[in-house]
């Protein structure tokens, strides 16, 4: 139905708009190298990330573990009625947890299979690296987190008029 639409055409456009900006970041930005876009804070360094997020070491089959995870519970989750807000945040995350995985399958990293880093690029003073993907799941989160609260809203105030 509607949904899966929504799911998928958002969760895609995440993947294609994540590995472009990664394959402009390579193609442009020399590692390690900051390159200021707003003051001295806010700019552009390449980094190959080999943890997890805030750079957490994880073995390597943990990533696609937790993205195979989020696909099944999202797709299990999708609601029946339209509900493009809440699908979107779904798909914001299932988006930007596919775009690192891609990395780990297809980048130069560790041995083995799902052992490549993570392409990161965006600076945000001493905050760590980060990307489109991580961007689209920190999004997707957020507004998950705000359908989830509007729901709750919702009900208590469905409670109190009857």
């Amino acid at each position: 139905g509607a949904n899966r639409l929504v799911l998928v055409a958002v969760a895609l456009a995440v993947i294609v708009a994540d590995q472009f900006a990664k394959e402009v970041a390579l193609a442009v930005l020399e590692p390690g190298r900051f390159v200021p876009l707003l003051g001295s804070r806010i700019g552009w360094q390449l980094i190959f990330n080999p943890g997890a997020a805030f750079g957490l070491a994880l073995p390597p089959l943990v990533f696609p573990l937790v993205t195979l995870l989020v696909l099944v519970t999202i797709v299990r989750s999708l609601p029946s009625e339209p509900a493009p807000f809440l699908v979107s945040a779904q798909a914001l995350v299932l988006g930007g947890a596919v775009g690192n995985v891609i990395d780990r399958i297809i980048r130069p990293g560790a041995e083995g299979l799902f052992g490549g880093y993570v392409v990161d690029y965006v600076a945000w003073g001493s905050f760590p690296r980060f990307n489109v993907a991580d961007s689209a799941i920190t999004v997707g989160v957020v507004l998950f987190m705000l359908a989830a609260l509007r729901e709750e809203l919702s009900d208590r105030a469905d409670r109190r008029s009857s």
